[in-house]
C-alpha cells in the first residue's frame, strides 16, 4: 500500500483527553471526529507532548497565557519539542509534507494563535526549517466538535 507522505501534527489531547485541566475536558477520550477527518484525509498524525502535563502534573489548576510565559515554561516547551521537530524534520527532508496542526483554540498552551507552547513549536519549527504554516483547531465549545467546514474548526495560516 501506499504511504500519503502527509503529516499532520496534532496537540496531544486531541489524542489523550486524560491529559487536560479537570472540568475543561471537551471528550471522554480520543476528539473523534478530528481523527476520523484525519483519517479521511488520508493524513498520519504527529503527536505534540502535552506542556502543561509534563511542567505541571495531572492535577494542576487552570492558568491564563500570561502565567504560562514564563522562561521556565518556555524552557520546557523547548526541550520537549527538540525530539519531535528532528522527526518532523526527518520525514520533510524525505519528501514528506507537513500538511498543518491541529490545535486547541482557547487553550493557553495549544490555541493556534497565542498559545505559548504552539508559540514555541513555531519557533523552534522555523529555526529547524520545518514548514508548519496553517492550522486547524478544536473550536472552543463546550463539546469541543470538529468540523473542517466549519470556519470555527479553521485557524487558517500562520506566520513566524
Amino acid at each position: 500500500m501506499k504511504r500519503s507522505k502527509q503529516i499532520l501534527v496534532a496537540s496531544h489531547c486531541v489524542l489523550n483527553q486524560s491529559a487536560v485541566v479537570a472540568g475543561e475536558a471537551r471528550s471522554p477520550g480520543v476528539m473523534k471526529a478530528a481523527v476520523d477527518w484525519a483519517h479521511e484525509q488520508e493524513y498520519g498524525i504527529v503527536q505534540l507532548p502535552c506542556p502543561e502535563f509534563t511542567f505541571l502534573g495531572p492535577e494542576r489548576p487552570p492558568m491564563t497565557v500570561e502565567e504560562y510565559d514564563t522562561p521556565e515554561f518556555h524552557a520546557h516547551n523547548r526541550k520537549i519539542l527538540a525530539p519531535v521537530v528532528e522527526q518532523l524534520k526527518v520525514y520533510q527532508d524525505h519528501g514528506y509534507t507537513i500538511v498543518g496542526g491541529l490545535a486547541i483554540s482557547g487553550s493557553p498552551s495549544c490555541d493556534p494563535g497565542r498559545g505559548v507552547f504552539i508559540q514555541d513549536f513555531l519557533a523552534l519549527s522555523a529555526e529547524e526549517g520545518v514548514r508548519v504554516d496553517f492550522f486547524w483547531q478544536i473550536p472552543n465549545t463546550d463539546e469541543g466538535h470538529f468540523d473542517p467546514s466549519d470556519e470555527k474548526s479553521v485557524f487558517g495560516p500562520v506566520h513566524t
